[in-house]
């Protein structure tokens, strides 16, 4: 179906500025026509400060809170996992398939949350946010006040499915609502995972050190709803503002003028007759030519994944990248950091912690220093890079583990062991798939799939991170360091995928990267365009 066929009489005439410059992509008659925002831009400059841009700075820090979460209930868990005040509190028992269940609870939840992903279409993103930050705050309450074990544990399972429904929606929001020139913001949204790691660890580091009791680590779970206040905080203003949301959803719910009114505004810095407004106005137009505008019924219809080839590329990537981002070997790392360090001889609590607090910091560091890349640096080769890494890290730490529990006197191999812990987080997988992971899945899915495909994203995510938090105190303990051989052959897998099928998407627009799937070489395509982009010779 047409666009034509559903735009009503009033839609916005789209004039054609389709000019020789340095971009190209296909139209659906498969020729190529060249269009350039960057050239636009470089002949008509938009301001980065005024008071427009203001109201979208304030919804940017806003979303970039809500990617705290995860980060924060990671380091949380971890840190409070460490403390026998919290297990005398609850009055728990040692049991790896116990500490599982409390870290794979998470997962659980986000899995549950995946089929209301939908909220998103059919409310708007940023109520969707809304909503699921509100959820946030009262599983937040719940963890943070209950004495029970099976109500925290309840508590954790709604803090989770409302943090999905708040992550899914504001990684849409934000990379369908930045500025074509402001769009390295994009990729530090999810550097702000470390900063709710940093609050948590060196949070939970004062009070151990400081406190005694149910303190100790009642004070990390009420500081637990800090960041989706903030969060809540800052979109309330930009709704007191009258922004409205998404210039693609608006104009997949068929309200042309409106989601031209948020791009003259935000992007234009209101002038009407700026050359990116007609410019942006006929590439969201463009992408919806082939399969018109979102209908209820199709909320929950994937068939559309399958229906044409380009889509069951779109598919067979998202698949991959969902699961491969929480299955590097990341999230044996991430949550039970604490017992790799007592795996390699750092037995006191407070130490642990503190060595946990290390590693948010530099991981956000690196993170940073990705995330403000993430336009100039090819994503195949950032993807390529970080797997590479992976490998030998394992490959080290399943080495080094292995030599210390031969020989608890060997320090030397201890070292080795945490300072490769450190240099997988922070150098390879903070710097390359930390900036990435929500944001790739959104830039190659369509405009008419996008929700629909983090919702798969998010339940592959977290179906991958259920097998490994569940699975991974009981195989440390049962297979010790072979369960790191297992990643240096599963990260050599990765590596070989990402080579063979990961399309490049770095500098293209959401719209040239949609027309860039329907060529019939999809990636060495991908690749030559967006060298064109920016600015590599061909």
């Amino acid at each position: 179906m047409s666009v034509s066929s559903s735009v009503p009489d009033t839609k916005v005439p789209v004039v054609s500025i389709l000019s020789s410059t340095e971009h190209s992509i296909a139209s659906e008659n498969n020729e190529y026509v060249e269009l350039s925002i960057k050239q636009v831009l470089k002949k008509h400059p938009v301001k980065s400060l005024t008071k427009q841009r203001t109201i979208l700075y304030i919804l940017c820090v806003g979303l970039y809170f809500c990617a705290t979460m995860n980060g924060y209930d990671g380091s949380l868990q971890t840190a409070i996992e460490t403390l026998p005040e919290y297990k005398e509190y609850f009055n728990l028992k040692e049991s790896a398939s116990d500490t599982g269940l409390v870290f794979s609870i998470f997962p659980i939840g986000s899995i549950c949350a995946v089929i209301f992903v939908w909220l998103g279409d059919y409310i708007g993103r940023s109520y969707a946010v809304i909503v699921g930050l509100l959820g946030t705050i009262v599983g937040g309450i719940i963890v943070s006040a209950t004495s029970n074990h099976k109500a925290y544990i309840g508590g954790r399972f709604i803090l989770s499915f409302f943090c999905t429904i708040t992550m899914s929606n504001s990684a849409m929001l934000l990379t369908e609502s930045v500025p074509p020139d402001l769009k390295f913001i994009t990729g530090c949204y999810n550097t702000f995972y470390y900063i709710g790691s940093i609050i948590a660890t060196w949070t939970m580091y004062g009070t151990k050190k400081n406190l005694a009791g149910a303190n100790t680590f009642k004070i990390g779970l009420w500081l637990q709803i800090l960041c989706p206040g903030i969060s809540l905080i800052c979109l309330m203003i930009c709704k007191l503002f009258k922004f409205n949301d998404s210039p693609r959803y608006l104009f997949s719910k068929n309200k042309i003028q409106q989601a031209r009114n948020v791009i003259v505004k935000y992007h234009a810095n209101g002038d009407e007759n700026h050359p990116l407004v007609e410019l942006e106005m006929k590439q969201i137009e463009l992408s919806f030519l082939e399969n018109g505008f979102l209908k209820p019924k199709d909320y929950l219809n994937f068939s559309s994944f399958l229906r044409t080839k380009a889509n069951r590329k779109r598919s067979i990537l998202i698949l991959a990248w969902s699961w491969f981002n929480q299955f590097s070997g990341n999230q044996v790392i991430t949550y039970y950091m604490t017992t790799l360090f007592l795996n390699l001889g750092i037995e006191n609590a407070t130490t642990r912690l503190l060595l946990t607090g290390i590693n948010s910091i530099l991981c956000f560091i690196f993170a940073i220093m990705g995330g403000l890349l993430i336009d100039k640096l090819p994503r195949r080769w950032v993807l390529l890079y970080s797997n590479s890494g992976f490998v030998i890290s394992f490959a080290v730490l399943a080495g080094t583990t292995k030599v210390f529990q031969s020989d608890p006197n060997n320090h030397r191999a201890a070292q080795v062991g945490i300072a490769f812990i450190y240099i997988y987080m922070a150098v390879f997988f903070s710097f390359a798939f930390t900036p990435l992971q929500p944001v790739y899945p959104t830039e190659i899915m369509s405009n008419e799939l996008r929700a629909r495909g983090m919702a798969i994203y998010f339940l592959i995510s977290n179906i991958a991170s259920f097998v490994n938090l569940y699975s991974a105190p009981i195989a440390m303990q049962n297979i010790k360091y072979w369960y790191y051989v297992f990643f240096v052959f599963w990260d050599l897998f990765q590596l070989l995928v990402v080579y063979l099928i990961f399309v490049e998407t770095c500098g293209l627009t959401l719209e040239e990267i949609e027309t860039v799937f329907k060529s019939d070489n999809t990636l060495n395509d991908s690749i030559r365009l967006s060298k064109i982009a920016r600015g590599k010779s061909v």
